[in-house]
């Protein structure tokens, strides 16, 4: 009995020294404004702002150093989380942290505090051939400001941390989470042909020897708030590291406004390239670009001699002949999109590439086929045929590519029917029984893609040539997402565009470099973003207007400079165009142009539009408008005008509201509403119209509910709406969900103002902190983070930024939506009054 007792209170003990030693600090220090501790399991338990003391990790979730998971027998385990963590090491390399996931897997991390961050390095693992990818990460936090999502960094009002990638084989960034915001970074090991995430089996990767998880390495850091001081820290870390800090005219390309700058997209050729650049002088543009560039093949990017007959010769003249009047050139790309356009690719032909991205799957040709058979029998099997459902059906047997329409399933066979014989200008051939049919990949605009890094590199040098030679100053990666293909993730890319920079800075050529997407570790070499939106049935103001605008938040977020995009002015008016250009200055954007210059010459009002650009651009590079003024140009229902006093001032007036003449305004019928927990009052008959949400109703149909009226303060009012089942008439929509919008009233005969709405959509909250007078009210106008305040005049009189992300309702369902609030005089209950919105058609979903 002594022995069992005695027993117990040795197992007690050990278990909870064991306990003890779990929950004790291994490594606590400060590096710059941020103070980060982990304990004994290689949780971090601290990510403090060091000038306030507020610590920001969550201390509800559990938020490790460094996750892993491990190759199991045919697949990938889950994420493991360590067991135990101890350090190995502390001395002036910083401190080792050895992370115990199990009896025979060990990792080991060195912390060393730089100068304004953490530096943290995968340095060994044991077995390294057993990891499947690991995770810096997540790491929870309680904030709840914009988070950088490509960035990786997560916001409160005051302070920001961020997770930055410190190699190409680590990438990642930031996402929204229950209570804050969580950053992350993943490395994952090349060496076994696992595709991508691990979680498509039907493709396929070369393996890459030593590219494993050791050598993935992060920069942990804290800044102030605020995009000058979030940059500074940023651009310490990129320079302490030896990370890509491309310049331009000598200024780092985070800081430039050149890629901000108005852009002429069109195709000239050698034979109308003087009227191009005569008319980007006169419109006063500094990059022209070419869609689709020189090329008459995407792959080995020969020039097409009835584009540019001269060749890279004539493109270097044109490129000096434009920079005399401070005009760049721009070698335009799809980045690895593979294919021949006007004449063959060699990759393709006469003998195909045999690094070109195929299936994993292969099957046979069951019956021998002549030249110009156009029904081929092949091998059968489960993963072919799935194969054959998803994807372009494109094969390749011996040297010819081969396209069907249609197959049938007879059995063991799979007969493809309406084949084209050689497809991609390859060439049809015989072809035995039993050869090997090779299904390849083939997507994005019908084209094929590098299937190893090596090839992928290949299209680099190449394209850095192309841009060397011609001495452009502008390399466009539209289409980068291509670069996935690979089965690399975003290592490709990254590699691709760090082989490219490196080139450059190798021959002291500065270039801006325009993105279509971004990854982490590409943020660095980007210059600017734009993309061309073809929808423009709604005229120039509406060609994805929600979708730009949320791009604009996007780049704000990420620490980018700001562009609109391109747009279509050949048959703008010039009113368009001054809407067009005070909606760039409010965001201090950037704009493109895409146009053709036949079309444009027959626009009547093409002076006026010349006019209005110059103008507008003259009074930004005077820095004429206020940050108040940007504001109120933010607003898209409102035209402006802009005129210089004969003082040499700057005079910025209001003109009018707009709306679009095509909506389709709904009753509120549409959109029926009933109490949930309110009287019958709580529902009356709409009193307001569209023009209140301040949205130019750029969409087929929109409408808004009756009244939903609040009197109970901090205590919800509910009610059910019914959202109308639209019916898709665009390409563009394509989801049933919709973003959920409102306008949020107080009238003005209440008695005090009302502050902190939370508005509740089946469950999921959204908190708009703002502070409504009496005759003020809210909108969130567009499909964008911020919710604006206006007058009783309708004039927009403050900006709130929201939380995470709009919540989403889907079409034809009943949602319940719940509306409190804050009287700012005790007992005090003033109505305030909810109208739900709703829109169909061109507009983007997120």
């Amino acid at each position: 009995m002594n022995r069992f007792f005695y027993f117990i209170i040795l197992s007690a003990s050990v278990n909870m020294l064991l306990c003890a030693c779990s929950q004790q600090t291994l490594f606590d220090r400060t590096a710059g404004d941020l103070r980060l501790a982990i304990d004994g399991t290689g949780k971090i338990t601290v990510l403090e702002d060091i000038s306030t003391g507020a610590n920001y990790i969550d201390s509800g979730e559990l938020s490790y150093l460094l996750e892993c998971a491990v190759y199991e027998k045919d697949s990938v385990s889950a994420l493991m989380q360590p067991r135990t963590a101890k350090v190995t090491a502390r001395d002036e390399n910083g401190t080792g942290l050895e992370l115990t996931f199990g009896e025979d897997l060990r990792i080991t991390v060195n912390i060393s505090s730089k100068e304004g961050y953490f530096r943290m390095e995968l340095v060994d693992a044991t077995p390294v051939s057993e990891i499947s990818h690991i995770v810096w990460g997540p790491y929870k936090t309680t904030m709840r400001g914009h988070i950088g999502e490509w960035l990786g960094v997560n916001r409160s009002g005051h302070f920001t941390v961020g997770l930055m990638s410190l190699e190409p084989n680590t990438d990642g960034g930031a996402a929204y989470s229950g209570k804050g915001s969580r950053m992350q970074l993943s490395s994952y090991d090349h060496t076994r042909g696992y595709f991508g995430d691990r979680t498509q089996p039907l493709r396929k990767s070369v393996p890459l020897p030593g590219v494993t998880v050791v050598g993935s390495a992060a920069a942990l850091f804290g800044s102030p708030a605020g995009k000058e001081k979030e940059l500074e820290t940023v651009e310490k870390i990129v320079l302490a590291e030896g990370l890509p800090h491309p310049t331009f005219n000598g200024v780092w390309n985070k800081y430039s406004d050149e890629g901000k700058k108005f852009c002429i997209w069109g195709y000239y050729d050698e034979a109308n390239f003087d009227e191009y650049l005569e008319l980007s002088k006169k419109l006063q543009a500094r990059i022209l670009c070419r869609p689709h560039g020189f090329s008459k093949n995407w792959g080995h990017f020969d020039i097409d001699p009835k584009i540019y007959p001269g060749g890279i010769p004539a493109i270097l003249k044109n490129s000096r002949q434009a920079r005399k009047d401070s005009i760049g050139l721009t070698l335009y790309t799809l980045t690895t999109f593979l294919k021949p356009l006007t004449e063959p690719e060699p990759y393709l032909t006469p003998v195909p590439d045999d690094r070109l991205q195929t299936w994993r799957p292969e099957a046979r040709l069951m019956k021998a086929v002549s030249p110009d058979d156009t029904t081929l029998t092949l091998q059968n099997t489960e993963e072919v045929a799935k194969i054959f459902r998803q994807a372009s059906k494109v094969i390749r047997i011996d040297n010819e590519f081969i396209e069907f329409k249609e197959m049938d399933i007879d059995g063991e066979v799979i007969l493809a029917k309406k084949c084209q014989r050689g497809a991609f200008l390859s060439r049809p051939e015989s072809h035995r029984e039993q050869s090997s049919v090779k299904l390849m990949y083939v997507s994005g605009f019908h084209n094929f893609y590098p299937g190893t890094l090596e090839m992928s590199n290949e299209f680099v040098e190449r394209l850095n040539d192309l841009l060397v030679s011609a001495e452009l100053d502008n390399f466009v990666v539209d289409g980068y997402e291509s670069c996935i293909e690979t089965g690399y993730g975003t290592y490709t890319g990254n590699i691709f565009l760090k082989k490219f920079h490196e080139r450059c800075v190798e021959q002291n050529r500065e270039i801006l470099i325009t993105g279509s997407m971004f990854t982490q570790y590409s943020w660095h070499f980007m210059s600017h973003e734009s993309w061309g939106e073809h929808d423009q049935e709604r005229g120039v103001r509406g060609t994805m207007l929600d979708y730009r605008l949320s791009r604009q938040m996007e780049l704000r977020r990420n620490l980018m400079p700001n562009k609109l995009g391109q747009y279509y002015p050949s048959m703008a008016t010039a009113e368009d165009i001054n809407w067009l250009m005070a909606l760039a200055t409010g965001w201090d954007a950037g704009v493109d142009f895409q146009l053709d210059i036949e079309t444009l010459k027959r626009n009547p009002e093409l002076e006026k539009i010349s006019e209005t650009l110059h103008l507008w651009n003259q009074a930004r590079a005077e820095n004429a408008f206020s940050e108040q003024q940007k504001m109120a140009l933010r607003q898209t229902d409102v035209l402006y005008k802009l005129s210089r006093k004969e003082d040499g001032k700057w005079d910025l007036s209001f003109d009018r509201f707009w709306q679009d003449e095509k909506v389709k305004i709904l009753p509120p019928s549409a959109m029926a509403a009933t109490p949930v927990n309110g009287d019958a009052n709580s529902v009356r008959p709409l009193s307001i119209d569209w023009s209140w949400t301040h949205n130019p109703g750029l969409y087929e149909e929109a409408g808004l509910s009756d009244d939903l009226v609040q009197q109970t303060g901090k205590q919800e009012t509910r009610w059910q709406v019914t959202i109308p089942s639209f019916e898709d008439r665009e390409s563009w929509t394509v989801t049933s969900r919709r973003h959920f919008q409102c306008v949020i009233r107080l009238p003005e005969n209440a008695p005090c103002a009302v502050q902190n709405f939370r508005v509740s959509v089946n469950g999921e909250t959204l908190e708009i902190p703002a502070v409504l007078q009496p005759g003020e009210y809210i909108s969130i106008p567009h499909l964008l983070e911020i919710a604006c305040v206006y007058d009783k005049t309708h004039h927009v009189t403050g900006e709130i930024d929201l939380y995470g992300y709009l919540p989403k309702v889907k079409k034809g369902e009943t949602v319940t939506v719940g509306l409190s609030c804050e009287p700012l005089e005790k007992d005090a209950n003033p109505e305030v009054i909810m109208n739900v919105r709703c829109q169909n058609g061109f507009f983007y979903h997120r």
